[in-house]
């Protein structure tokens, strides 16, 4: 109520002194062109910039109903915006010239009736202008008492209407609502995003450890008596595997706990760019595992770290596939460079399963990665019984 009897005075003042102006005999014309330049500067200061964002902090701070009233009444308030558009601002002036109307009744209640129940507490006693005194003016301190609490209602229950009232003049415009439901829906699909791609970071390190490391345990067993140091490879494979995927795990567990999970950037959630020689342990496990593999890598070195990561993976991919359901005979890989791009080709003898055209989420999330990256990505069996994995990476023509 106060805030309002403040931004009154001003325009009471500017109104009085059009008024005298008027009555010291200036004309019209004189009265006219001071005032259209008053009220323009008057209607214009209920919408400048940052008038709604004040007011907005106000009602918040001072209002304290508006958080525990029902919707819709209680629609949360916004935030200061930078810019809230021609509505918003619209909408805040007219909050203004409520608080205004407000203040008035308050300010005129409290200023009437405070000194009017002081008059006829004292009646009795002071001889006052219009009132009883004396004996005959018994009644005038009840009325006083009876009019004590009026100067405080009117204030409470006009700042009942006014917390009611602010959501629906200082809330969102539907503009705002709409822009807020959609930078609400990009988050939650930059988050849905992010845990996706931690989920393919999941299934493909620990997903291929699992199977490289079980596939080589088991023909470990087989040969334990007649061939020791296969045995051993496989141990020392099964180990380096571990660690790997351990340091895979880590990695995607630290971002979980920093909550890093961003879908913007195509390497969220990736561990670091592996090297050269990762590249060799993933074709030597898939090897102890048991995969006949014939590989040819060729110009693959200097690429960017973005692409060699997504290119381990791949590969991890296609190993795994083929560890898991590759029928008899060999498989190729073959990954080289030709211009701005790399290509991998993956083929292995198409087992039982994949010959019913089942494939899983790894292949899903390969596809995933490599249309991140703005390449080309298939699997799946050709003519000939074969089960192949191709990709198309573009490499921007730069290294690291």
């Amino acid at each position: 109520m106060l805030l309002g009897a403040v931004v009154l005075l001003p325009y009471a003042g500017l109104a009085w002194l059009l008024s005298e102006i008027v009555r010291s005999g200036a004309g019209a014309a004189a009265a006219t062109l001071l005032a259209v330049p008053a009220v323009l500067v008057g209607a214009g200061v209920l919408v400048l910039p940052g008038v709604r964002e004040l007011a907005t902090a106000a009602a918040r701070t001072l209002l304290d109903p508006v958080s525990e009233l029902p919707e819709p009444a209680a629609a949360t308030l916004p935030g200061p915006a930078a810019a809230p558009g021609a509505a918003g601002r619209l909408r805040a002036a007219c909050w203004l010239l409520f608080c205004v109307a407000c203040g008035t009744v308050a300010a005129a209640a409290v200023l009437l009736v405070i000194p009017q129940a002081a008059g006829l507490l004292l009646a009795p006693w002071e001889p006052l202008p219009g009132l009883p005194t004396g004996a005959a003016a018994w009644w005038t301190p009840l009325a006083g008492l009876a009019l004590l609490p009026v100067a405080a209602a009117v204030p409470v229950l006009l700042g009942g209407v006014q917390a009611r009232i602010a959501p629906r003049l200082l809330g969102p415009t539907a503009a705002e609502r709409l822009a807020a439901e959609l930078e609400r829906s990009r988050r939650r699909a930059d988050r849905q995003a992010g845990q996706a791609r931690l989920a393919r970071e999941l299934h493909d390190s620990v997903g291929h450890a699992l199977t490289v490391t079980t596939l080589q345990a088991g023909a470990a067993a087989t040969v334990l008596e007649s061939d020791p140091a296969f045995v051993r490879r496989a141990l020392e494979a099964i180990e380096h595997t571990g660690r790997a995927a351990l340091d895979d795990l880590d990695h995607v567990l630290g971002l979980l706990r920093d909550g890093d999970t961003a879908a913007g950037d195509p390497t969220a959630g990736d561990a670091p760019a592996p090297g050269p020689t990762a590249l060799d342990a993933l074709l030597t496990g898939a090897r102890t595992a048991g995969l006949e593999l014939s590989a040819e890598v060729d110009g693959v070195a200097g690429l960017p770290a973005t692409v060699s990561r997504e290119l381990h993976r791949l590969v991890q991919e296609g190993l795994t596939n083929a560890l898991r359901h590759s029928g008899p005979g060999p498989s190729t890989l073959r990954l080289g460079r030709t211009g701005d791009a790399v290509q991998l080709r993956i083929a292995n003898p198409a087992g039982v399963r994949r010959r019913r055209g089942r494939t899983g989420t790894g292949l899903a999330g390969a596809a995933e990665r490599v249309a991140l990256l703005g390449g080309t990505f298939g699997a799946g069996p050709d003519d000939d019984g074969w089960w192949v994995l191709h990709a198309h990476l573009p490499t921007g023509g730069g290294g690291t």
